[in-house]
């Protein structure tokens, strides 16, 4: 009988469950993902319904469990969103739905935050810029405009510590040291909830968050006992961040290798091994992969979602992906006459801006629909770029492991990419870098082999850098600048 693991991977836009063996292989034929959409409102919103997520991932697990064969489950790692929260009543029933990482109707209260707060003391303590897609606006919107919801919540969680409650029991719940560093809520140089922000916050305290542990719970609650009994007394680690897990799962733990992402939104991030916080670099973050592993990076907001806007938008006159992504290359660099910025949904790193909004300035009765989706993904591409520079004291030399659906999806992209950047890109052959990183986690806290040690995924393509694009997509991306001043400035 074979030792396995299962993985969670939940994600904003769907749930799945994989299998996996001892060294971290994926199992064929046992996974199963579900679909799912956030329900969006035109004044910012965007959200999760809680119990639904959850019946979802157990319907994922039940498919999975399915195709194990005699395989004997001995772990489950989770990965789940960072930064979203969901309120629970005393019996850890949802009051709320699961508030997501890009919902920004707390726009105000993050603005009020700043004028109250030290904001470079408390990106350096908490690791997280004063922003929507953090928990202290959000928190702070619910009890302002909602404050009879609020006062019913008896804890905030984050949807693994959600799903948890379901499986386990209030009672069992408590928050990964991973989850609790991507918050904004979490005194990272301490190792504890970070009461400074949370006294700006009225009606909160840290007695409504969970206690903070990455030790595994067991023990499945009816029916989930009877429905997944592969699973009834195995251990289940606690959720940790996407992000962090993609690092793990695309072989990113050293200070020399960078996880480059797109996925809905993108992300550009490098693990430092350290034993204090190191400085969060000026427009980034810092999170961490657990007590000595630190994340500093930038996320994107506006990734694979402008490719999706773009797929939905234009009349690419009935050609398929293959066929767009064929003409998109044929375009030469940067020749459309194009400025874009393309903030469809504001943007996280490094501006921090909720109010921006998407820009196409130069269109003309020529401009065709594969021009205007080169041009945005060139702005993507320059977007990267002001990460990189920022992480550039950090990691001045490293290597570029490109991950993500959207990403190995459209090597078109990687291409233009290492062009803006002048690096080279490495893309791995694992799709499910997120899922693989939740098992290596599991993995080494079970004391079968540390994360660095697994056997890195298999590099499929790398994609180098041409010298004459570099040039011509610097003064892309200086154009790009200068309309962005020039528009900021206009509003």
């Amino acid at each position: 009988m074979s030792d396995l693991f299962l993985a969670f991977d939940i994600g904003t836009s769907s749930s799945r469950a994989m299998l996996y063996d001892r060294d971290g292989v994926p199992v064929p034929g046992a996974s199963y993902s579900l679909g799912h959409q956030p329900v969006t409102t035109t004044d910012g919103g965007s959200w999760l319904d809680a119990d639904t997520l959850v019946a979802e991932v157990v319907t994922c697990a039940e498919n999975a469990l399915a195709n194990r064969g005699t395989g004997r489950i001995i772990g489950v790692g989770v990965s789940t969103f960072w930064h979203s929260a969901v309120g629970v009543d005393a019996q850890g029933q949802a009051v709320t739905p699961i508030l997501l990482w890009n919902d920004s109707r707390s726009a105000p209260q993050v603005s009020a935050l700043r004028r109250e707060v030290d904001a470079a003391a408390n990106v350096q303590r908490t690791g997280c810029p004063l922003h929507t897609s953090f928990l202290p606006g959000r928190l702070r919107w619910l009890a302002e405009t909602e404050p009879d919801t609020f006062s019913r919540c008896y804890r905030f969680l984050s949807p693994g510590e959600y799903l948890y409650a379901r499986l386990f029991g209030r009672e069992k719940v408590t928050a990964s040291i991973s989850m609790a560093s991507a918050s904004g809520l979490f005194d990272q140089t301490r190792g504890v909830w970070d009461e400074k922000i949370i006294a700006h916050l009225p009606g909160m305290s840290v007695d409504k968050l969970s206690l903070i542990s990455d030790a595994p719970v067991s023990g499945l609650l009816p029916p989930y006992r009877d429905r997944l009994p592969a699973l009834a007394d195995v251990p289940f680690f606690p959720a940790l961040g996407d992000g962090a897990c993609s690092n793990i799962g695309c072989g990113a733990l050293t200070p020399g290798r960078l996880a480059l992402m797109i996925g809905t939104s993108g992300a550009l991030r490098v693990a430092v091994p350290s034993g204090d916080a190191p400085a969060v670099p000026p427009g980034l973050w810092r999170y961490m992969v657990g007590a000595n592993r630190f994340l500093l990076g930038g996320a994107l907001t506006n990734g694979g979602s402008v490719w999706a806007w773009l797929r939905r938008t234009l009349n690419f006159d009935g050609k398929d992906d293959d066929a767009i992504e064929a003409a998109v290359r044929a375009l030469p660099a940067d020749g459309h006459g194009l400025t874009v910025l393309p903030f469809l949904s504001g943007e996280r790193a490094p501006l921090w801006r909720d109010d921006l909004h998407a820009t196409i300035h130069g269109l003309s009765a020529a401009t065709t629909p594969e021009e205007i989706a080169r041009a945005h993904l060139e702005a993507v591409a320059y977007r990267f770029a002001a990460v990189r520079e920022a992480l550039l004291p950090v990691a001045p030399k490293g290597e570029l492991l490109g991950t993500g659906a959207g990403l190995l999806a459209s090597p078109t992209w990687a291409q233009i990419i290492s062009d803006t950047l002048g690096e080279p890109i490495h893309l791995s052959d694992e799709e499910q870098a997120s899922a693989r990183g939740a098992i290596l986690s599991a993995r080494e806290n079970l004391g079968l082999g540390k994360m660095e040690d697994a056997p890195p995924p298999k590099i499929t393509l790398t994609v180098t850098p041409d010298a004459a694009n570099t040039n011509i997509y610097a003064l892309g991306r200086q154009r790009q600048e200068k309309f962005f001043e020039a528009v900021s400035l206009g509003s």
